[in-house]
């Protein structure tokens, strides 16, 4: 494909454009809760600037390089229903075997994270979000050597590969639960140095500031937070005294705390991530041994039912999804340390060994982004640890990138639908960066 073709240059606008409103849009959304709003807009902008390159897709097609311009167009990205009622619809697409083959693969792909086997189904660049669209990996609370939990928070930079503060939280807060959803960072829970919290705080990066929220009706710290559908679910976690199976749901609408079905195990240090139709609790400590059993929780019959353990036992463990798979990294068995890493497919039941970490961690917070895990700080049984690796699923390595200013373990860490020019540090972050030991 000529690159100085004006209709090259056409096409180039037009997807620019449609990329831009639709960060706009984001934006806007952003600023009140919606109920699916955000995929509507992605789909109606999508639809605009599918109709202003349609023109130059045509001077492609007679070129013969329609094939070269829809391999840049990452399909299995979009929307199923855009993919299925426009892109697939179009004639001069369905009628050259090579875009249909990439059709193809962006079908099966949506097939794939539906839990239906597809032969032979390979992730490609394709399958992978680009830089501009993946959002802010945050890295919040935790402890370090000098024993008081932290406030500050710190943002990764993909772009820069480097990692930069933001404003800090208004309490101190180690084994805190967080997560992000709808473009906001939830941080709940955790020990603040003298006392246990129930207490939870939103960060939004519309006003670069952390705002209280409603309190769980439980004060623990070694919770998890998992979130399936809107609701957050705050999962077990444990005081001086005891390990939780205690379950509370957050509606953000509302601004409330409920509670639901507990689950069968208690779990302090647990992980939880949200996987297809269900909330999953692995590992975590039981108040005398650490665990390898998982659970899983359906909202729709608020129950939790056990699932096929891990081969490992383990608490103060990350867990993350990837590609339809949960990945639990690292974390603490009975003695030290862990650097091992399982995952398990919830289509086959199945759990199996990747690439172990370079170093173990335990407390360690993980969280996935363009297409790779993200293991941040930790303990490594000697040292607390500002290091940080990241997974390549194709070529099952873990690499070193760029490490945090303060060594912690005990950090939340979540990926943020915002913009890394939306955070701005208030001056205070870098003021009390700690010795490791």
């Amino acid at each position: 494909m000529a690159s100085d073709s004006v209709n090259g240059k056409q096409a180039r606008n037009h997807f620019t454009k449609g990329k831009r409103q639709q960060q706009h849009q984001q934006i806007k959304n952003r600023s009140s809760v919606s109920d699916g709003g955000g995929e509507d807009s992605f789909i109606f902008e999508a639809n605009e600037a599918w109709k202003d390159f349609h023109g130059s897709l045509l001077q492609f097609y007679e070129n013969g390089e329609l094939c070269d311009v829809t391999l840049k167009v990452r399909l299995p990205l979009l929307p199923v229903d855009f993919l299925m009622g426009v892109v697939a619809k179009e004639q001069i697409v369905k009628q050259n075997l090579k875009c249909r083959d990439l059709l193809d693969e962006a079908r099966n792909y949506h097939l794939h994270l539906s839990s239906r086997a597809v032969p032979d189904f390979e992730y490609s660049v394709r399958t992978t979000p680009r830089k501009h669209t993946a959002g802010v990996l945050f890295c919040v609370g935790g402890r370090g050597g000098s024993g008081d939990p932290f406030r500050s928070i710190e943002c990764y930079s993909i772009n820069k590969n480097s990692w930069f503060f933001g404003p800090e939280m208004n309490s101190r807060r180690r084994h805190v639960g967080v997560i992000s959803v709808e473009g906001k960072v939830y941080a709940v829970g955790g020990h603040d140095g003298n006392e246990h919290l129930g207490s939870m705080e939103m960060f939004d990066p519309l006003t670069n500031k952390w705002m209280m929220k409603a309190s769980m009706n439980t004060k623990r710290r070694g919770i998890a937070l998992a979130s399936l559908g809107g609701p957050i679910y705050a999962i077990g976690g444990l005081d001086d005294n005891t390990c939780f199976n205690d379950v509370e749901r957050y509606d953000i609408e509302s601004d409330q705390w409920s509670t639901v079905a507990p689950m069968n195990t208690p779990r302090g240090g647990v992980g939880s991530v949200a996987l297809l139709n269900h909330v999953y609790a692995v590992g975590g400590n039981d108040g005398v041994a650490s665990l390898s059993s998982v659970e899983r929780y359906d909202p729709h019959l608020d129950k939790w039912i056990e699932v096929k353990e891990m081969g490992q036992r383990r608490a103060g463990n990350g867990v993350s999804e990837l590609h339809g798979c949960l990945y639990v990294v690292g974390g603490f068995d009975d003695n030290s340390p862990l650097s091992s890493v399982e995952r398990y497919d919830p289509r086959s039941n199945k759990w199996d060994y990747v690439a172990a970490l370079t170093t173990p961690r335990g407390g360690v917070g993980i969280a996935t982004v363009m297409g790779r895990i993200f293991a941040v700080g930790g303990h490594n049984g000697n040292a607390y640890l500002n290091t940080v690796e990241a997974f390549d699923p194709v070529l099952n390595r873990w690499e070193l990138v760029g490490s945090v200013s303060h060594c912690r373990a005990g950090a939340g860490v979540a990926v943020c639908a915002c913009l890394t020019s939306q955070i701005r540090d208030v001056g205070r972050g870098s003021n009390n960066v700690v010795d490791c030991m």
